[in-house]
């Protein structure tokens, strides 16, 4: 019996879609939450289901997919149902005080997807003072010379 779910010629398909996912545990996370899925890759049969209660929980199943795949990219036969436990999984950044470029933002976001974190704190001013030159929007950074300048 083959346990993985490998590249062939003839696989079926990845199938996603939007529906009503039960868990076992409903006291231990979120039941109604948009963001539950549930996963089933099935060996024999070469098919991948994704079932989210909303586009977030279709989008965290691909997630969970995509940590599945060992080195060769091979991706085991599983059933998993998972919603979160907190509504609220979030991260804040901020470029204030440590700038990053644009390349490494767009890497936290990745990150942020792969561990299905759901908020991003963008800390972009502090003490009325705008730092981020915006062509056509001048006055952000000369009102915050001014205040500046007063101290």
């Amino acid at each position: 019996m083959q346990k993985y779910l490998s590249h062939t010629k003839n696989r079926k398909a990845i199938k996603l879609a939007l529906g009503e996912v039960l868990l076992e545990t409903p006291l231990l996370s979120n039941q109604s939450s948009s963001e539950s899925y549930q996963l089933e890759v099935n060996v024999a049969e070469e098919l991948i289901k994704i079932t989210g209660a909303g586009k977030a929980g279709v989008f965290y199943g691909a997630q969970t997919l995509l940590a599945l795949r060992d080195d060769q990219g091979l991706v085991p036969q599983v059933s998993i149902k998972d919603s979160p436990r907190f509504s609220y999984r979030g991260l804040m950044l901020d470029v204030v005080r440590n700038f990053q470029s644009k390349g490494e933002v767009m890497k936290l976001l990745d990150i942020m997807a792969m561990y299905k974190m759901n908020k991003f704190h963008f800390h972009l001013s502090d003490n009325e003072g705008w730092r981020l030159e915006i062509p056509g929007l001048e006055e952000l950074t000369s009102v915050s010379k001014e205040v500046l300048s007063h101290f």
